[in-house]
């Protein structure tokens, strides 16, 4: 059934029920008075039932309008599901405080959008140390860097300045403000290298969900040129000093994102580019990582759960990957007494989600070695 005759179904039900609900009062009006009393005190207890349930019915009816002419109620139902911190903390996370200390909390990065504010973590040292970008997940619509600080630190303590950025969030902020918005990130920390002892070198960019979603564009923005015209903006970096992009649980396929269901992922899509139908638009096209993956892409690190809705849009990325003959590491785990659900890498409380750090860990380690 279309949406235009579910509408006017429910419209229909509702008037329905309203006339049900004065039909007793307007018989009598019309001289039916001379009916039984007992008829008459039986009517009053269905119309209070009805009334409410017209009541119910109208309110579906609007609220089933306002769903499908616009995205106000999913973006206030997806800003409440992203409240709060992600994941969980390690056990070692004690320790993880002692090693890593806070360079600044809501410094801006000076962007020419709104949000542009970070978090800087790094571990205790006397050198430069690699510096990873990171960029939060919440449907380009919710969350926020503060949810994911136990997550950046415990990546710091591995021997790294990690940035936990935050962006324009949709419907406010369209597509593809948020990839500018983490080239002035990337500009802004390289510019104080030295304020933060960061080795300008090393450079890696990592997120999770619409955030890995982001990290994978920004593979494209600093290795293809053409990708990069289509956004605008000069890049913050050149050569091999992105070393690599860190992809978790994140979708990079818009032809086929629809198919997989996730909750909201749709009518986040709609509010971050405003169309409704995005496939076969520019901004999709634009959007779709996979399809413009070129030989020159960083080195990826790419994990999702089995069990997470996105496991296709990861299978499909690793294929795109191994298609161009990038260097990837794929981390897909099969769920056990643990079900791997959407963002299972978060939660290092779990021996999955500590798994996939200790991986993320090993690809770091691997390509900040790597001779340029």
């Amino acid at each position: 059934m279309g949406s235009m005759k579910k509408r006017r179904l429910l419209v229909f039900c509702a008037a329905v029920l309203l006339c049900l609900t004065t039909a007793p009062a307007a018989s009598n009006a019309a001289g039916c008075s001379a009916a039984p009393q007992a008829a008459g005190a039986a009517a009053v207890p269905m119309r209070r039932w009805l009334l409410p349930a017209a009541a119910l019915a109208a309110l579906a009816a609007t609220g089933w309008v306002v769903w499908s002419k616009t995205t106000v109620l999913q973006e206030a139902l997806i800003r409440l599901i992203c409240l709060g911190s992600a994941g969980g903390k390690p056990p070692d996370y004690g320790a993880v405080l002692e090693a890593v200390e806070t360079l600044g909390t809501d410094v801006s990065y000076e962007s020419r959008f709104q949000s542009g504010t970070m978090d800087l973590y790094a571990k205790r040292s006397d050198v430069p140390q690699p510096l990873l970008v990171y960029a939060h997940g919440g449907y380009y619509v919710g969350g926020d860097k503060r949810g994911f600080a136990c997550y950046c630190r415990k990546l710091a303590s591995f021997g790294y300045v990690v940035a936990s950025v935050n962006y324009a969030l949709a419907p406010e902020g369209r597509y593809p403000t948020q990839i500018l918005q983490i080239n002035e990130a990337v500009s802004f920390l390289l510019a104080r290298a030295d304020r933060y002892d960061v080795d300008p070198s090393r450079v890696f960019i990592a997120g999770d969900s619409a955030g890995g979603h982001l990290a994978s564009q920004m593979g494209l923005y600093y290795t293809n040129a053409a990708f990069r015209a289509a956004i605008g903006g000069a890049p913050a970096l050149e050569g091999d000093r992105l070393r690599g992009v860190i992809l978790l649980c994140g979708y990079y396929r818009m032809d086929t994102l629809r198919a997989t269901k996730f909750p909201l992922i749709v009518d986040a899509v709609w509010m971050l580019t405003g169309e409704k139908r995005f496939e076969g638009t520019a901004v999709a096209a634009r959007m779709d990582t996979a399809a413009q993956l070129t030989e020159d892409y960083p080195a990826v690190f790419l994990t999702c759960g089995d069990q997470d809705p996105f496991i296709t849009q990861a299978r499909e990325m690793l294929d795109a990957l191994r298609l161009k003959g990038v260097d990837t590491t794929a981390h897909l785990p099969v769920s056990g007494r643990t079900r791997l659900k959407h963002e299972y890498q978060a939660d290092l409380r779990t021996a999955e989600g500590r798994t996939a750090m200790e991986e993320t860990a090993r690809f770091l380690q691997l390509h900040c070695a790597r001779r340029t």
